[in-house]
């Protein structure tokens, strides 16, 4: 059983709450809050039930995770992935079968695998720059989703069912992540937040909880690099969508100070390390600054990055490789530069 310091997440009502103070309350305060009144506009929240999802888009092919109620999957550190229809996975979750306890259908982009539903999502005002989806969840009753951090500003909408979310602020230590080097782009906890093993992990006992159990209809902001725990209280469908700042560079501007920096920079050292043990490893870090910003323009439409932005990376990579300056850049006889990537998008070994 958890001792560290629980509290609740402030509520909102989305007919009350303008952009402007979405943005200096909450978005530039990296503070989380739950928004009543506006997921229940949304054609998917009068429509989508398993029954209208299989008729409608029963035929699409998912990718589900499976092995989910495994505890390295608790931890962070494995599944695998499967593809069915949609059906197939709604059918066994409503049989309640054994594979159905062990799988999740987790971060399907609705654009790309649900086309037909695309109108059904409608996108919040407080959005100012769309990084990835929005997202499709389904959850049988009891799963236990990691406790991880997200690079990305986030919106959890609830469109059926109940889920529990655990929020721990951005400090990495107390939440013990994954070593460097760990696959996705996610960061993840070693901790099982349900029981988490003190001996193992003291320091676990210094972080500080928000919880709250969001409900129908209701929207969770969960600011960039915060830890959040998720398990699905009953089989539930959610949507998410990542995002950031509206504006050229503001984003990035802003996750590379505190309180989001010690959670950035790890989450960003992380990517360097899945790079590391490449042959390109050495052409990228000859070529950083510009593989600096094709990366960012990739993750987060970033253009025009400042020198300032681009010299505290460099020196935060140089330090790590225990490095004084970069390697020469050789002849690229017309190529580009090798892409810093993030390496293991749909599976973690």
């Amino acid at each position: 059983m958890s001792t560290t310091t629980t509290t609740s997440i402030q509520v909102v009502d989305g007919n009350l709450l303008d952009i402007e103070q979405f943005r200096s309350r909450y978005l530039h305060q990296c503070q989380p809050v739950i928004i009543q009144n506006h997921v229940t506009s949304w054609p998917a929240y009068n429509a989508w039930d398993f029954q209208s999802l299989k008729s409608r888009v029963g035929d699409n092919m998912v990718h589900i995770r499976r092995n989910t109620d495994q505890q390295d999957y608790k931890v962070g550190k494995s599944y695998n992935i499967e593809q069915t229809t949609l059906a197939t996975y709604l059918n066994n979750v409503e049989m309640q079968s054994p594979k159905a306890k062990g799988s999740y259908l987790a971060v399907q982009n609705i654009k790309q695998t649900f086309p037909q539903l695309e109108d059904d999502v409608i996108i919040p005002k407080y959005v100012g720059k769309m990084h990835g989806g929005p997202f499709m969840w389904i959850a049988y009753q009891g799963h236990y989703e990691f406790c991880h951090l997200d690079p990305d500003d986030n919106f959890l909408a609830m469109i059926r069912g109940r889920k529990r979310v655990r929020l721990y602020g951005c400090q990495t230590q107390p939440l013990y992540p994954n070593p460097l080097g760990s696959k996705g782009r996610t960061i993840q906890s070693q901790v099982d937040c349900d029981n988490p093993d003190y001996q193992k992990f003291p320091l676990f006992h210094n972080s500080q909880c928000q919880e709250y159990v969001l409900e129908s209809g209701e929207m969770l902001f969960i600011p960039a690099f915060c830890w959040h725990q998720v398990t699905s209280l009953d089989t539930s469908i959610s949507i998410n969508m990542f995002f950031g700042d509206h504006g050229d560079c503001n984003y990035l501007s802003k996750i590379m100070k505190e309180p989001y920096w010690d959670a950035f920079s790890y989450w960003f050292l992380n990517i360097i390390e899945q790079n590391r043990p490449l042959e390109s490893f050495r052409r990228i870090l000859a070529n950083l600054p510009q593989s600096i910003d094709n990366f960012f323009l990739k993750q987060y439409h970033e253009i025009n990055i400042t020198s300032e932005i681009r010299e505290k990376l460099i020196r935060l990579v140089l330090d790590y490789c225990q490095l004084k300056e970069l390697p020469q850049a050789e002849e690229r006889n017309g190529k580009h530069p090798p892409a810093l990537k993030i390496r293991g998008l749909l599976w973690r070994k």
